[in-house]
């Protein structure tokens, strides 16, 4: 695969990943919403709320997780990095927190299908196959591997000698 091949795919799953995660927090402020005016009027009763929001708001979580690791836009605690800038255990650093990184989603990806793999109950009021519910998991396990493995490949080519930052230089 060419490198503008990938680039090109890189840009459709991120614009995806912000697509879906934007489009699960409308479908939550709808059913939060359709719910008050269910409670305020009486009109009609919705039972199957909770499982619904419950389902949505996981998927919301893990595929914006994905597409924040993508912007590398996470939460991150930046003291040791700060205080490392400039100097040579800054690239062994990064290089440590990228080979987390991974561990992490590695470990997501592979005991998540498995768990999903597992499920065999249904939601009680729907009666939908729960593993729906959890497919995110492994999902989003897979998609912070591929990302993972591309921050560890950047961290160990800003190792090299002469290296230029490969982080600075990527477009979004």
């Amino acid at each position: 695969m060419s490198g503008g091949l990938l680039l090109r795919l890189d840009r459709a799953l991120g614009l995806l990943l912000r697509v879906f995660s934007i489009a699960c927090l409308v479908a939550l402020t709808l059913l939060l919403t359709l719910n008050i005016a269910s409670r305020a009027s009486g009109l009609f009763g919705m039972n199957w709320f909770d499982e619904v929001v419950a389902t949505v708001f996981a998927w919301l979580v893990f595929i914006g997780a994905c597409a924040l690791w993508r912007e590398r836009e996470h939460f991150a605690i930046s003291l040791l990095s700060d205080a490392l800038k400039g100097r040579r255990l800054a690239g062994v650093h990064q290089l440590a927190i990228a080979l987390l990184g991974l561990l992490f989603a590695v470990v997501l990806m592979v005991y998540g299908a498995r768990f999903v793999g597992r499920t065999t109950a249904t939601t009680p009021v729907l009666e939908l196959p729960q593993a729906w519910a959890y497919a995110c998991l492994p999902i989003a396990g897979a998609l912070m591997t591929i990302y993972a493995l591309r921050d560890v490949w950047l961290a160990l080519q800003a190792l090299r000698p002469n290296a230029a930052d490969p982080v600075a230089g990527r477009s979004r």
